[in-house]
Formats: C-alpha cells, structure tokens, sequence
C-alpha cells in the first residue's frame, strides 16, 4: 500500500508540473501594440505573476525598431493580426515572475477560436513567417522556437491542451478569417494538424472540443 500511494504522490507531482507550463496560462485582451513583438494585454484570467493590463514580450524573436520604416511595417501587421483579438499567453516559467530586464513579460502567443480553441502556430512564428521579425532564441527561457515549425504534438507534447474555465469575456467572432487576410497561414505547408485544420486559413486549432 505504501508503495502505490508513494506512485499516486508522484504522478501527482508530475501531472502539476505538466500542467503549470501549459499554453493556457493566462488569457487576455490585446489593447494595444507597440512593436511587431511588444504588446499590451488585458488579462481576463488570474495569475500571480500578471497585473490587470501588463506588457508582454514574444519569446525569441525580434521585430525591428519603430524608429525603422521595416519596424513600422511589423507594427502595423502585428496590428491587424492581434488589435482587440483574445489570446492565449503561455508565461516563461524559467523566472519567478515571467518578465525580462524591460518588466515584460516572455511570452508565447497564440489567438483563439470563436469558441476559446488555440490556433496553430504561435503568434511568436507568425511574425517570423511574414517577415517582420528575426528569431532570437534565448536559451535562458523555457521555450525552444524550433519546435514552433513542427507539428504541434511535438511542440506542445509536453503542455496541457484544454482551455481555461475562467474565461471572463467571449473571443472575437471569427480569428480564422483573419488569420486568412494576412496569407500567413494559408501557404504555409508546415501547418499540419493534429485535430482540425481550416481550409481557409491553414490554421490549426489546438485544445478539446
């Protein structure tokens, strides 16, 4: 007896970890964006480390400066792919608090579902793919950008898939379609699916009907 509780303690000790670097962590509103890899969100769902509107930073990818016409150009598409979208955050779990030298958080992005599912791939390769950001991968966070080009079993293997229950607010009404303006997605053959894939967008939805 003593053995199988001692296994039940340590499944249970594994099962927390797994889930505490879900993709889920943190659900929120993008208010405003700075740069084509700087934002500022409204967080929906609770978390220690986030304040009610905070500033967030993509994990391993850099967008050219505003100051630059080309960083301009990132802004404004990171504009029209994120402005008033819902979101899920997934926080950098290397540090206590998830945030850099600048006070933002690390993060990996991805936009939802009309009905709160993950969309493959990550804001963070999005941003790559279009051309208006360079990767930077920092090994200090706990994130690998290589896997973003994978398929998503790979990628989140290790994270828990299901969305949070304590959505505040409803996403926007239909992310997919504008996922497909921007032409990201769509040609992108990398894009391969392990539930559902939009023939429109070439998005992946990832997370449990």
């Amino acid at each position: 007896m003593t053995v199988k509780w001692i296994f039940a303690l340590l499944l249970t000790i594994a099962l927390i970890k797994s889930v505490a670097g879900a993709p889920d962590e943190v659900v929120g509103r993008v208010v405003s964006v700075i740069s084509g890899d700087s934002f500022g969100i409204e967080m929906k769902t609770s978390d220690s480390r986030v304040n009610h509107i905070d500033s967030v930073k993509l994990a391993d990818i850099e967008a050219p400066s505003t100051l630059m016409p080309k960083g301009k150009d990132a802004r404004k598409y990171a504009d029209s792919l994120l402005k008033n979208k819902t979101v899920s955050i997934d926080i950098d779990d290397n540090t206590g608090s998830g945030r850099n030298e600048w006070n933002q958080l690390v993060c990996v992005i991805y936009l939802m579902t009309s009905d709160n599912r993950l969309i493959w791939p990550p804001v963070n390769r999005i941003m790559v793919d279009s051309g208006h950001a360079v990767l930077n991968d920092d090994k200090n966070n706990e994130f690998n950008a290589s896997t973003w080009w994978k398929d998503p079993a790979v990628s989140l293997e290790s994270k828990a898939k299901s969305i949070p229950k304590n959505l505040v607010s409803t996403a926007p009404s239909s992310p997919e379609g504008d996922l497909n303006s921007t032409g990201v997605l769509e040609k992108d053959p990398r894009s391969t699916s392990i539930l559902e894939k939009n023939p429109t967008s070439g998005g992946v939805n990832i997370g449990y009907r």
